[in-house]
């Protein structure tokens, strides 16, 4: 008589990798927020087969990750959330029978208002940002343009003597129209002269992959110049809220 055989269970990291597989093409704040999350749950508890994970074992993690690594309590938070959603996927897959997750209380953390750029920060941005890194900034700190869609900028998607920009908003797919600061079309203008290409930005198709990588990379920079817990998203927040008195015309 041939018995079926069990699923092979495998540790929590491969299955991470599978996970992040399946997620693959979910929005690129979800999949950068994911990664993060995962890459944190892995370096600490990655070696556990999945049927061996404790609420003990995750306990564990999270006064790690606050002790040992000086996480947020909100970011450790978003980590036991998405750490639930791995073990509720194996589940579905027949791998495990419950999820510890389930007995893990969370941190109770109050509601934080958008993150904003201090006028020293700004500053930061003006003095030490070059190059693609410091136009791509300023068009979303000038414009609100989400990453995606400064990526997707394209020259004759400027009109300089009118002073407008036109783009198609990644989360409604309108096609809007909005002014151009005096500051930001001069800044443009002397970053084309060094451009011989259609794209102002980024000649690659812009896919969940690539604007992942952007998003990376801005959230190491930020942090390099002395702007911590901070990303590209969130220079959208900054649009229309700060006022810049840096001696320019900053008129939108």
């Amino acid at each position: 008589m041939n018995l079926p055989k069990k699923k092979a269970i495998p540790t929590l990291a491969d299955y991470c990798k599978i996970y992040l597989e399946l997620h693959k093409t979910a929005k690129e704040n979800t999949l950068v927020s994911k990664r993060t999350s995962v890459n944190a749950i892995v370096r600490h508890i990655g070696e556990h087969r999945l049927d061996k994970i404790t609420p003990f074992i995750i306990e564990k993690y999270r006064i790690d990750r606050k002790k040992l690594d000086g996480v947020k309590e909100s970011s450790i938070n978003l980590d036991v959330i998405i750490l639930t959603h791995i073990l509720n996927t194996a589940i579905k897959a027949g791998l495990i029978d419950r999820n510890p997750c389930k007995e893990v209380k969370r941190f109770k953390v109050t509601q934080q208002r958008d993150r904003i750029l201090s006028g020293v920060e700004v500053g930061l941005i003006f003095d030490r940002l070059t190059g693609k890194d410091r136009l791509m900034v300023l068009a979303s700190l000038f414009t609100g343009m989400r990453l995606g869609e400064v990526l997707r900028l394209k020259w004759s998607d400027i009109d300089f003597p009118k002073g407008l920009t036109t783009f198609v908003q990644s989360k409604t797919g309108k096609l809007v129209t909005i002014p151009l600061s005096s500051f930001l079309a001069t800044e443009l203008q002397a970053y084309k002269q060094s451009q011989c290409g259609e794209n102002v930005f980024e000649d690659r198709d812009i896919t969940r992959v690539v604007a992942a990588s952007h998003s990376q990379h801005f959230n190491k920079l930020f942090k390099s110049i002395g702007i911590n817990n901070f990303s590209f998203h969130s220079l959208r927040h900054c649009f229309a809220s700060i006022s810049f008195r840096r001696g320019y015309d900053h008129a939108v």
